[in-house]
């Protein structure tokens, strides 16, 4: 296969300019932290980069995960279905087009395989790929022009795309039909089906319009050279546009597939690090835009503006992280932008209207781990810009001055304990225990949320349990201040909290907000090796199937219950089973599950402090959580978080909701109190 003079000189151009645009993503990549503390040299950098993906092939399950997640796209199919038959064909025809065509193409222009156009095998298969490529192409075009499905969000370089791969595509069958025109072998290239008809429609056209004889040579000539520099014109377009993601999706895919969790947000005192780490700058390069996250977003639901919509603000903080770390070079190419106050403002704002649900992490098909990153926004501009809301001073100044997010005198924090039943006569502040309650600044400050440590703490000791808490000298588990961007601020509180549960000699803690229970979970665990964390809800289960506690019945009719998962116990947490066990062991419950229920729970709108940051917003999105929960037709909503219970007895006063709420410790005391019976074996399993 002989390509006309100074191809090769165009060739070579093109794959410069194709690898300056990978070395400068690569360039960028490492400009991100090794770890959450450590930003590490460049030498340990790349090896990361290169030894974590080589790790992962010989990992058991490699095969499994390049053929179904990377090669066969199988996570396109979780969420919406109808994706994967526009994408699939796109990667299929394009990965065959790129592989067998151009390589082809190029291994016997070199000499090195004997390969012609009109082999049977590989005109047919460049002419199949093509058609699939092209089928994918106008299925694309249909969603995104024709159906105008509202999340997908359609910027310039969309168009861009789409233009070059069509004519591409066409001019490149239109340039076989003269090929085969211009050596006049039509009758014995019928391998290549769409050129032979191009070749004869472009014939009959001719015959028909023209007048005189066409160089068929002369002109496959000049639209062999159309189609080559618009298809290398695409080709170097690929590391500088979001098609990019053809390689960050797969990287992503393979680092992800190791430690899920290991970048979750960066905090190094001295301000050294990078709030983003390497592999958070890689899964900037690895969203495809595709808008199933925008599909679950509440807070994009609730105000449809872009740049709250969470594909806008990957896309426009890439944009900001490329200015800011650089290199100059690669920020130049890959389109960095220097943002103006205004615009660090308008990003900041959005990057704080989110509950940090992790709903959008759960529907990624690139497996992006978004809620990680959304936390190492909110430190850039919180902490490196100097953006956040107003909302969060008083937060922030609540904590430095009392050790609660409420500013109200630490030493209150406990007067709760006065109308917990059965209160020992020593009370449940203790020197040693096997136990600590950890109550948390919602449940021990706020009126809506009191009766679940009066609830939690009655159980405990009905159970027999050696409890103690911290009382006035417990603090802020630090949450807040990782949620608002200034978890450099939280590390004094972890060192407190840490020394006072050693001193305690406990070996349990429980929690009965999720949100602090993740946190001691992720950020407290490695200073406390041994000591076992739990929430409210796992202990009661392992007491009532000890037979410590034995519920009876509520007096009255049959109750139908309904149950939320709080975000940070469920979806981020994993634990869903605990909660609906407790409820399943309660004798004259019916429970009727909501069909946004585990893993697709809607946040009660109280999440990621954004009642702080937007209370209109966060209101908004308990009044429709709760509606969602109506539709069960169930007497009481059931919950596992004193911030759940807040916002979910706002929405039903607004409402004028019927629908009781209540948390699940609450229930199940209510029951215990009906039967009388403690310390009695069960019978059996309730069910």
């Amino acid at each position: 296969m002989e390509y006309p003079q100074y191809f090769s000189y165009v060739e070579i151009l093109a794959l410069f300019i194709f690898y300056l645009g990978i070395w400068a993503n690569l360039a960028f990549w490492l400009k991100g932290g090794l770890s959450r503390t450590k930003e590490g040299t460049g030498r340990e950098k790349l090896v990361y980069l290169f030894n974590t993906p080589f790790r992962t092939i010989f990992r058991r399950d490699f095969l499994k995960l390049l053929s179904l997640d990377i090669l066969f796209q199988r996570t396109l199919t979780k969420e919406d279905p109808t994706r994967w038959p526009m994408h699939f064909p796109l990667f299929l025809g394009f990965c065959v087009l790129y592989f067998v065509g151009s390589v082809g193409d190029q291994l016997a222009h070199w000499g090195w395989v004997e390969l012609d156009k009109d082999t049977k095998w590989f005109a047919f298969t460049n002419d199949l790929a093509g058609l699939i490529l092209l089928v994918g192409l106008l299925l694309a075009l249909h969603r995104r022009y024709v159906l105008k499905l509202p999340y997908l969000k359609t910027f310039f370089e969309d168009k861009v795309l789409v233009l070059l791969l069509l004519v591409s595509l066409v001019s490149g069958y239109v340039v076989e039909g003269l090929r085969l025109l211009s050596i006049h072998s039509i009758p014995e290239s019928r391998a290549s089906f769409i050129g032979v008809a191009f070749a004869e429609a472009l014939s009959r056209g001719v015959l028909q319009y023209a007048p005189t004889d066409l160089d068929w040579v002369a002109t496959h000539l000049y639209v062999w050279w159309f189609h080559a520099l618009v298809s290398l014109t695409f080709f170097c377009y690929i590391p500088y546009s979001r098609l990019f993601h053809l390689f960050g999706t797969s990287l992503t895919l393979l680092l992800n597939s190791q430690n899920h969790k290991a970048d979750f947000v960066g905090a190094d005192p001295t301000g050294m690090v990078p709030s983003f780490s390497i592999k958070q700058l890689i899964e900037l390069s690895g969203c495809t835009r595709c808008g199933e996250c925008l599909r679950v977003c509440e807070t994009y639901k609730d105000r449809e503006v872009d740049p709250i919509a969470p594909a806008i603000k990957l896309k426009e903080a890439r944009s900001h992280l490329l200015h800011k770390y650089g290199p100059n070079w690669a920020s130049k190419l890959l389109g960095g932008r220097n943002f103006s106050q205004q615009d660090l403002s308008t990003l900041s704002e959005a990057t704080f209207r989110c509950t940090l649900c992790g709903y959008c992490t759960h529907v990624c098909p690139s497996k992006i781990d978004l809620q990680s990153i959304w936390y190492s926004l909110r430190q850039e501009y919180a902490t490196g810009v100097g953006l956040h809301p107003k909302g969060f001073k008083h937060l922030k100044e609540g904590v430095a001055n009392e050790g609660n997010i409420f500013n109200y005198p630490n030493v209150d924090r406990a007067l709760w304990v006065d109308f917990v039943e059965n209160l020992p006569t020593e009370g449940i502040k203790k020197d040693k225990a096997k136990v600590m309650y950890f109550v948390g600044c919602v449940s021990s400050f706020s009126p809506l949320a009191q009766d679940i440590p009066h609830a939690f703490a009655s159980l405990l000791i009905k159970a027999g349990v050696d409890l103690t808490i911290l009382g006035p000298e417990e603090c802020c588990c630090g949450f807040p201040l990782m949620a608002a961007g200034m978890k450099d601020q939280m590390l004094g509180l972890i060192e407190h909290n840490t020394k006072k549960v050693k001193a305690l000699g406990a070996d349990t803690i429980i929690f009965n907000c999720p949100s602090c229970y993740m946190t001691w979970r992720q950020e407290y665990s490695p200073f406390l090796p041994g000591v076992s964390m739990k929430h409210s809800t796992e202990f009661l289960l392992e007491l009532i199937r000890d037979g410590k506690l034995y519920p009876g019945s509520l007096k009255g009719d049959t109750i139908k219950v309904t149950y939320h998962d709080p975000c940070d116990l469920g979806r981020n947490q994993g634990v869903y089973d605990a909660p609906r066990e407790v409820l399943h062991s309660l004798p004259g419950l019916e429970f009727r599950e909501s069909r946004n229920r585990k893993a697709r729970a809607i946040c009660c709108g109280g999440g990621g402090v954004l009642e702080s940051a937007d209370p209109k917003m966060a209101a908004d999105i308990s009044y429709k959580t709760y509606n969602s929960f109506c539709e069960t037709g169930a007497e009481a909503l059931v919950v596992a978080c004193p911030q759940c219970k807040r916002m979910f007895q706002g929405a039903r006063k607004y409402l004028h909701g019927t629908m009781e709420v209540m948390d699940i410790t609450e229930l199940l005391l209510r029951c215990l109190q009906a039967s009388s019976k403690v310390n009695q074996p069960m019978a059996g399993p309730r069910n």
